[in-house]
């Protein structure tokens, strides 16, 4: 007698059941330990790196301790210390040191303070806000030598617009490029012009990442616009500042392309910046060896300076934090 078997029947096992019960197999684990396998492709990039940045450097503190001679092919002899005792009493060097840190202190706190002015104008949404972000970056996108040029063509004591102009207003003409107290103001100008809008972007970035909250609680208990900026805005800003300061700061000790068309160092050497003076030296008159002294000096001040800038800014910002 035949036995029926019903569907339901737990005893038969269909075909697909069987497949999905079957176990997966497991799948490989990542291996935790250093993986070596990407060091071939960086080495290449890594060994350029150091061709391009520590062989000059290797090779300058060689120069600066020798007597660098082209009669006859690149010859080196050994000088020891006479090149640092040479930029030690040289005057023209210690005017050019002073006029770099004047132009650095005066060009980047502008810089700083009007970029700020401009990111408060633009952090809220205003009309045509986009526009006039777009606008105030075009500056930094130029080139360092269209900018020379520029503000040479537009300094111009005989033929320039502003000398035009004030001649329309019936005031004197001013002597740009060719007197001693006004030449390192046009510098100024071209700079601040140039680089304001990397603060200006920067610290727009900071403002839009604040938090409401804190503005809109300082506003209720009564704060002013001026306490709001003074006792909110600038403590939270303040990483952001210090960054964007240092970057700036060490950038312009190595001004050196603007100052060279627009002024060429002068009148004399009023706005020679280390920089043009080391060029001057190694260049034009032939002296690499001192030039690389120059250039090294610089380069020690800088790191001290930058050194030094960072210790007392990360004891501003414990405080703040505080």
């Amino acid at each position: 007698m035949a036995t029926d078997v019903s569907p339901t029947d737990s005893s038969v096992t269909s075909p697909e059941l069987v497949v999905s019960a079957a176990p997966r197999p497991a799948r490989p684990r990542a291996r935790l330990g250093p993986n070596r396998s990407g060091w071939p492709f960086v080495l290449p990039a890594i060994f350029l790196l150091l061709l391009l940045n520590i062989f000059p450097l290797i090779f300058s503190v060689v120069m600066s301790f020798s007597n660098v001679s082209t009669d006859n092919g690149l010859q080196l002899t050994a000088r020891t210390l006479d090149n640092w005792s040479q930029l030690l009493s040289d005057s023209s060097f210690w005017d050019a040191m002073k006029f770099t840190v004047f132009f650095v202190v005066v060009a980047v706190t502008l810089e700083f303070f009007i970029g700020f002015a401009m990111a408060l104008l633009l952090w809220r949404k205003i009309p045509g806000g986009g526009f006039f972000r777009v606008l105030f970056c075009i500056p930094m996108m130029l080139a360092p030598v269209a900018i020379g040029f520029m503000f040479r063509m537009i300094f111009d004591e005989q033929d320039g617009p502003v000398n035009a102009i004030l001649h329309g207003l019936h005031l004197p003409q001013v002597l740009w490029l060719s007197d001693t107290t006004t030449a390192p103001i046009s510098v100024l100008l071209m700079d601040i012009w140039e680089w304001t809008p990397l603060m200006f972007l920067l610290l727009l970035a900071g403002l839009q990442a604040m938090p409401e909250e804190a503005i809109e609680a300082a506003r209720l208990d009564g704060a002013s616009g001026f306490r709001v900026i003074w006792n909110i805005i600038f403590p939270i800003l303040a990483p952001i500042s210090v960054m964007a300061v240092f970057l700036r700061m060490i950038d312009a000790f190595t001004i050196f392309g603007q100052i060279y068309l627009l002024t060429g160092g002068g009148p004399g050497t009023a706005t020679t910046s280390t920089t043009l003076f080391a060029f001057y030296q190694g260049f034009q008159n032939f002296n690499m060896s001192y030039g690389s002294t120059i250039s090294l000096a610089l380069l020690i001040f800088v790191t001290v300076t930058a050194l030094v800038y960072l210790a007392i800014t990360r004891m501003l910002l414990r405080r703040v934090e505080a």
